[in-house]
């Protein structure tokens, strides 16, 4: 029904950004931009998970505590108040961007 082409058939060619006076796209090595772009998807994973552990220490510490929870799990809320507070996160999410946009 379809003539299927065999992979040695399909090149894909780099994307022509002569308007911005540049002769080829900003990949100039496909492979090397692929495995950036895994490796801040790694990194980013990575954060989240560790966002999702100091706070699931904190809400133990909380729990265990009780009311001396104010003085007595300072440093995990300091660790997790640090770590959801930092700005790459921020910036793979997009708030920073939009807390910008609300502040003017």
């Amino acid at each position: 029904m379809y003539d299927e082409k065999s992979t040695s058939d399909i090149t894909l060619s780099p994307f022509q950004a002569s308007a911005r006076g540049v002769p080829v796209g900003r990949a100039t090595d496909p492979v090397a931009f692929l495995n950036a772009g895994e490796q801040r998807a790694r990194e980013f994973q990575v954060s989240i998970e560790t966002v999702k552990h100091l706070r699931r220490d904190v809400i133990t510490c909380y729990r265990k505590e009780g009311t001396n929870h104010y003085a007595k799990c300072r440093e995990q809320v300091d660790a997790y108040v640090a770590a959801i507070s930092d700005p790459h996160l921020l910036d793979i999410r997009g708030k920073q961007a939009a807390a910008k946009a609300a502040a003017e």
